[in-house]
């Protein structure tokens, strides 16, 4: 079996406990024994990226993005070797493994790119004798947090703006992925990046996480995570004496409406790469179906004739799902089926263990979800999918509004009244029509509404720049 050893010994440089990244389709497959980071590591590391600042923050951004665009390049020649380690790592299959790898690489290049015009605006002065023009400036050393549900991507689509805008890094990723984190590492060093400016830092939240956002050196955290973990770490910046930035990205309970006007082949078809995609480890997969009454039956049919052809496995095999992450989660949607059945819902298909030696669990849904349950409400990150009835479009839109979170909603219909209804009464950061609502371009600004998100700074799109940097105005007179 395959080991990555070598590569974690290389950029993985922890003193603390021994961790075993194991392979969630092989739970005796150990993919490299870490060794994670102390406290002490972590100082050493925050002062090791301000020691690189200057000198990074110097360098012009054309240079800077030309190092993003190298290292975009070197990413599409491995693109096979990062697939692979993904789908080991964390367990997705490798088609959605190489559909990440691909938005990385594209992510590199795009920001790459914006680096080349990276820069403030003229504006006129009433005086004649003065011009007046903004500057845009890198914060300092910037933090950022990741999941390990998109292992490469969502590092990338926050590494890639912050190092073209000048700054340099703490990068934190899930303890369960940071193969992939050092993996990126190398191409980056390859792409030509100086030793130091992107500084990787590997272990549990309640230490290392704590030590780095409350540093003082730390000018920004970017996190994407759970609301609980995003609101601890809210709390912990504003008990500090700097003013850090901060950008918050967390949990969802997305919804996805099925009109009375929809296809209900699309829609069928839409459910269930949304519920059962990436095995619901996403913070847009679709948690919930609201359906209009009048095509209730139907759509539950459909549902049920497309769920049926589902195929479970180990994500290098030919299979539509993946294994469960790790064990803790398997437990927490295990758990939650039984919340479902014991708070009245209908199991109609699915909520069985699988066999294999990894951790894996029949797609499963719920009909008859009121909005009181906790399979409603609560954010489960796992291949379960509740279906509720709706009387009509007003009911269907109170139902979608109706939990904490505002990541995605999905709407299909072809009535264009309906559609225009649902986009301007949902409340959530991403509305998607006749669409799965997992699934995010690039080169568009993302951002979740209520416990979503903190709602100040959008992620992706030339909107990320605004995070990573600050601006100066100046005065100019004659």
């Amino acid at each position: 079996m395959k080991s990555y050893q070598e590569l974690a010994d290389k950029w993985i440089k922890g003193s603390g406990e021994e961790y075993l990244d194991v392979n969630p389709a092989d739970k005796d497959h150990v993919l490299a024994r870490i060794r994670l980071f102390t406290k002490d590591d972590v100082k050493e590391a925050i002062n090791k990226a301000l020691s690189k600042f200057e000198e990074w923050s110097k360098i012009p951004p054309p240079k800077r993005g030309a190092i993003l665009l190298k290292a975009g390049e070197l990413m599409e020649q491995e693109a096979q070797e990062f697939a692979l380690l993904m789908t080991l790592e964390e367990g997705k299959t490798l088609k959605d493994s190489m559909f990440e790898v691909i938005r990385s690489y594209n992510l590199l290049k795009f920001y790459g790119a914006l680096a080349f015009k990276l820069g403030g605006k003229t504006l006129p002065s009433a005086d004649p004798n003065t011009r007046i023009f903004t500057v845009k400036e890198p914060l300092g050393v910037v933090a950022l947090i990741t999941p390990w549900n998109f292992p490469l991507s969502i590092p990338v689509w926050k590494l890639a703006p912050a190092l073209a805008a000048g700054n340099t890094v703490i990068l934190k990723p899930a303890t369960k992925t940071p193969l992939m984190v050092a993996k990126l590492l190398e191409v980056l060093s390859k792409a030509g990046l100086p030793e130091g400016v992107v500084n990787l830092v590997v272990g549990k939240g309640s230490e290392v996480g704590d030590t780095i956002v409350t540093d003082e050196n730390i000018a920004a955290v970017s996190f994407t995570g759970s609301t609980e973990t995003g609101q601890r770490i809210y709390r912990l910046i504003g008990s500090k004496k700097r003013m850090t930035r901060i950008q918050l990205e967390l949990g969802g309970k997305n919804a996805l409406y099925i009109d009375k006007s929809a296809d209900l082949n699309l829609a069928a078809e839409l459910a269930v790469r949304g519920a059962f995609g990436l095995t619901g480890q996403s913070c847009t997969a679709t948690s919930r179906v609201i359906v209009h009454k009048e095509v209730y039956n139907q759509f539950r049919q459909k549902l049920l004739e497309r769920v049926k052809k589902w195929r479970v496995g180990p994500g290098t095999e030919d299979v539509d799902m993946g294994p469960v992450v790790d064990e803790a989660q398997f437990k927490k949607d295990l758990q939650y089926i039984e919340y479902g059945k014991s708070e009245g819902a209908k199991l109609i298909y699915g909520g069985n263990v699988l066999s294999g030696k990894g951790y894996f669990l029949e797609p499963t849904i719920f009909e008859g979800v009121s909005q009181e349950m906790r399979i409603f409400r609560e954010e489960i990150f796992g291949p379960i999918l509740s279906m509720t009835e709706a009387e009509n479009l007003d009911e269907a839109i109170r139902l979608v509004n109706a939990v904490d979170y505002g990541h995605t909603a999905g709407i299909v219909a072809t009535d264009i009244k309906a559609i225009n209804e649902f986009i301007n009464r949902v409340e959530a950061g991403v509305i998607k029509v006749n669409k799965p609502t997992v699934g995010l371009e690039l080169q568009a600004p993302f951002g979740g509404f209520k416990n979503s998100g903190a709602t100040t700074w959008k992620e992706m799109g030339e909107e990320a720049l605004e995070f990573y940097t600050r601006e100066k105005t100046v005065y100019e007179g004659w």
